[in-house]
């Protein structure tokens, strides 16, 4: 798997990530706070935030003043840092990849995106700055 996260193209950070120095995806605050742990959210400073694109570093966002939060730290899982399936594809309408899987393959209902939208409601929603972990 790459590191072609949605919208990350056009998103990268001017920093790497401190744990593992890959280029990051900035991220607005308000995804930041939507979706750490309340324990952690006070934490949350007034600063430029990143997701680390790693697929293999524990870290999921950092801030340009040195904060880190961790995988244990955030709500959902963030889905390629994940291995196991199922995995979140459409975090607005929480749908995973089993569910499109299981339109596709077992009752062969979808044969396109927009199928694949009207039977599982995927890519629908209009909430992914504050659920999606990429904000996008």
């Amino acid at each position: 798997m790459g590191l072609e996260i949605c919208g990350s193209e056009h998103g990268s950070s001017a920093k790497p990530c401190p744990e593992c120095g890959t280029v990051g995806k900035r991220v607005a605050g308000i995804t930041v706070a939507s979706l750490l742990n309340t324990a952690v959210r006070e934490k949350i400073s007034d600063t430029q935030y990143n997701l680390c694109l790693s697929p293999s570093c524990k870290v999921v966002y950092y801030g340009d003043d040195g904060s880190l939060f961790t995988k244990d730290q955030v709500r959902v899982p963030v889905w390629f840092k994940e291995q196991a399936s199922p995995r979140i594809i459409c975090y607005c309408k929480n749908v995973t990849d089993s569910d499109i899987l299981e339109h596709v393959v077992t009752r062969q209902c979808c044969n396109s995106l927009q199928d694949i939208r009207k039977h599982t409601r995927a890519n629908t929603g209009h909430e992914c700055l504050t659920k999606n972990p990429a904000g996008s």
